[in-house]
């Protein structure tokens, strides 16, 4: 924690691949706003096995985490 505040600023696409690549090649940036553009589309929306293959607990969706670990996230 390092008790500055945090603040999200949604970029367009041009915006964010032209961030990305300031620091990068600008065929890698292009390949990671593109990432991101499909990601938020939905394509990666799923609760899979994977969780209870591993640690033996049923999957769940980060809302339903979010939502049961609340007070958690409160006053840090």
């Amino acid at each position: 924690m390092t008790g500055r505040p945090v603040r999200h600023e949604s970029l367009s696409y041009e915006q964010q691949r032209d961030r990305f690549a300031a620091d990068m090649p600008a065929e890698f940036a292009t390949l990671l706003a593109d990432l991101d553009r499909v990601i938020a589309s939905g394509v990666e929306d799923r609760t899979t096995r994977t969780v209870e293959t591993v640690t033996g607990r049923p999957p769940r969706s980060f809302a339903d985490f979010a939502e049961a670990h609340a007070a958690s996230f409160v006053g840090h």
